[in-house]
């Protein structure tokens, strides 16, 4: 709360205070117009003083808290003798309510009160002091109660200058967080978008570059084999030639669809699975049971991972599951986004080929994990099933 001490004065209580010294000065000046006092001219000295201090206040209590405190003290001071100089005027008790507002505003609470105590305190007994005890009570419960009043509503200011610093301060910090947040976000994706291009180039290095470069030694033998006659074995190298490149056609579809298509940007996810089914699945020779109900437009972290998962379960079913059927289901169900491919392969161990780092089963999870979805993976003899559930809300 100490850094709070710096908010600007409300100009309301300036003006407020400087009314309440001009109301007592214009006061005192008609009592001294009207009436004779061996102590007139210290009296009015003495206001403009006061005055004076109340106006420098800001530049006088700047720095450490004991210019403040020698302040408060001086202006008490004043205000006291001002009351004890010429009796059986009461206005002089008014003049602690700008130094009540000023304390609030320069001290932290637990000094300010101190402070306004002593205020409290000077008054009561000067009044009693000019006034006796009956009637100089009337006059304490009276400036008490226009002290209170005032320190009350000034507390009330002050802690809404408070809170509203404080909620400056939330929001600059928020707003500090979620520039990093953003940082953060988009070196996330950078390292994503390298990650992935180094798994495409591990792919075609290991997969496409090396098929077409057994191509290319097949076809020299053919051509040796061609160059003696001997034709028998050219039909051989061209079989596997072709095997191969129907092969290497495969993996190529593979990696186009693995990488974010314009469609799933476009249209969405089911648009894309089923882009995906007629452009590489369809053509690869498998069967294809389609039921993609349209889910709307899903966020792109949601879309993007279902998509990744989709893709890694069609790759294996193309590369490892010898199957000849493949069914795809995307539907909305009880507030969730299911999906759910299953063929008829040969199946496999979920738990022997995790552990072995195989088929992509850590990537698919690590993928339902970052869209907060779950991850179910089925598999036997009859073929393999894979579902995932996300929450759409």
């Amino acid at each position: 709360m100490k850094a709070l001490r710096s908010l600007p004065r409300t100009p309301t209580f300036q003006i407020f205070s400087f009314m309440i010294w001009a109301v007592v000065s214009l006061r005192w000046i008609i009592i001294f117009i009207e009436h004779s006092h061996p102590y007139l001219w210290l009296l009015s000295a003495f206001l403009l003083v006061y005055g004076v201090l109340l106006m420098l206040q800001p530049i006088i209590t700047r720095g450490p808290s004991y210019k403040a405190h020698l302040y408060f003290g001086v202006q008490t001071a004043l205000i006291a003798a001002s009351m004890l100089l010429y009796y059986e005027i009461d206005f002089f008790g008014l003049l602690f309510l700008p130094l009540a507002v000023q304390a609030l505003f320069r001290f932290p609470r637990k000094t300010a009160y101190v402070w306004i105590t002593i205020f409290a305190l000077v008054m009561s007994i000067g009044q009693m002091i000019q006034f006796g005890r009956l009637e100089g009570l009337s006059f304490v419960f009276l400036y008490l109660a226009a002290l209170l009043l005032i320190v009350y509503f000034a507390s009330l200011m002050l802690r809404a200058d408070e809170a509203r610093l404080q909620s400056d301060q939330l929001l600059e910090q928020l707003q500090q967080a979620h520039q990093k947040l953003q940082a953060y976000s988009d070196q996330a994706e950078e390292l994503a978008v390298a990650k992935e291009r180094n798994r495409l180039a591990r792919e075609l290095h290991d997969s496409i570059a090396q098929t077409l470069y057994g191509l290319t030694l097949q076809a020299e033998a053919a051509l040796r084999k061609l160059s003696v006659g001997e034709t028998g074995e050219v039909a051989s190298y061209l079989r596997e030639i072709r095997d191969s490149s129907q092969q290497t056609l495969k993996e190529t579809r593979l990696l186009i669809f693995e990488l974010r298509p314009p469609v799933l940007e476009k249209e969405g996810l089911a648009p894309a699975l089923r882009a995906r089914l007629e452009s590489v699945e369809s053509r690869s020779g498998l069967k294809t049971q389609v039921n993609l109900q349209e889910v709307g437009r899903l966020p792109v972290g949601v879309e993007t991972g279902l998509y990744g998962i989709s893709s890694e379960v069609l790759n294996n079913i193309l590369k490892h599951a010898h199957a000849s059927e493949v069914r795809v289901s995307l539907q909305e169900t009880a507030g969730k986004v299911v999906l759910e491919i299953a063929d008829n392969g040969i199946g496999f161990d979920p738990d022997a080929t995790d552990l072995q780092g195989g088929l992509g089963l850590k990537g698919m999870k690590e993928r339902a994990q970052q869209i907060g979805g779950e991850l179910q993976i089925c598999s036997g003899e009859k073929g393999t099933q894979v579902k995932v559930e996300v929450a759409c809300e």
